[in-house]
């Protein structure tokens, strides 16, 4: 009798389990777009800057929260120059020198989406750091590797900020998204890149700039559910 009961409740259950809704989705995917500073920032420096990133979101299945790392690369400015090269062993007496200041963002994320739909608003609560850093290198035409490269400033401010977003599903797993970011983040020290000046022999001078280093950033993307 009890083996029956039993072939009963395993065809009961292969049966009933395709009809199981599915777990929440993780995303991969990546974004551009501007970034436009606030507050302090935008009276210190005030200028919008052309930023780009990605963001990796862990699924909990079960519950419609996800965790994740949101990473974004800001470009605050550059110089480009030519510059004298004194190498005994190379041909070229002129090479390029490119000082680039640019702010690196890196944010772990709790995320909330609650959709499992072909429409997907969430919204994220952030917390990390933004580092503004700037580097120089020399290159010449013909060399695979820079020539020379050096990190000429480096400062770090504690972030935390606010995320919202709407993906919409573009075949299987595929998606689009809009998403704005709001953060507020320390003062830190860096390079005022309007300031950055280089002579022909490779030397690098510029003024920096002190302050509070919140920003606004309108953003689109496209990426993967998994």
């Amino acid at each position: 009798m009890r083996t029956p009961i039993l072939l009963l409740i395993l065809a009961a259950t292969s049966f009933a389990a395709p009809a199981q809704p599915k777990g929440y989705d993780g995303q991969i995917g990546g974004t551009v777009g501007m970034s436009i500073p606030t507050g302090e920032f935008a009276d210190t420096w005030g200028k919008e800057m052309f930023t780009f990133g990605g963001q990796l979101a862990i699924p909990s299945r079960r519950l419609p929260l996800q965790l994740g790392l949101a990473f974004g690369y800001g470009i605050m400015g550059k110089d480009v120059s030519t510059v004298t090269v004194s190498d005994p062993s190379l041909l070229a007496t002129e090479g390029q020198l490119t000082v680039k200041a640019k702010v690196l963002s890196y944010h772990p994320f709790l995320r909330f989406s609650p959709s499992k739909g072909k429409v997907r608003p969430y919204v994220d609560g952030l917390v990390g750091m933004r580092q503004f850093t700037t580097q120089s290198r020399v290159t010449v035409e013909g060399l695979d590797k820079p020539l020379s490269k050096e990190r000429n400033a480096n400062d770090f401010a504690l972030s935390s900020g606010w995320a919202a977003g709407l993906m919409i599903g573009v075949g299987e797993i595929g998606y689009i998204e809009a998403r704005v970011e709001r953060f507020h983040s320390g003062k830190t020290t860096y390079v005022d890149p309007s300031s950055i000046t280089t002579d022909s022999d490779g030397n690098v001078t510029f003024n920096t700039l002190n302050s509070a280093t919140g920003a606004v950033n309108v953003l689109l993307g496209l990426g993967i559910r998994f």
